[in-house]
């Protein structure tokens, strides 16, 4: 059985619609880093608002794909906390 915590990382972050369609496909690369959506947003909107939350066990990694991501193109952190998990 793995290792896990209480809390989880959450992040919404704000990215063009253009650099979207990479970004997704580097979450499916990273299966299993974290649980994600898309905001709702204008139906013209050039940006997408991605939630993002996973166990903080992952946070490094997470904070690295962040990183990564973020030399090819703009990220804007709109939230960046901790929360606790609700495990039914």
């Amino acid at each position: 059985m793995s290792k896990q915590s209480t809390q989880l990382f959450h992040y919404i972050i704000r990215l063009s619609k253009e650099d979207s369609a990479f970004f997704y496909f580097q979450l499916e690369a990273s299966d299993g880093l974290c649980f994600y959506s898309t905001l709702e947003h204008p139906h013209h909107a050039q940006y997408r608002d991605i939630d993002l939350k996973g166990d903080v066990l992952l946070k490094k990694e997470m904070d690295h794909l962040l990183a990564e991501c973020g030399k090819r193109f703009k990220i804007e952190t709109l939230v960046d906390e901790t929360i606790l998990d609700k495990k039914g």
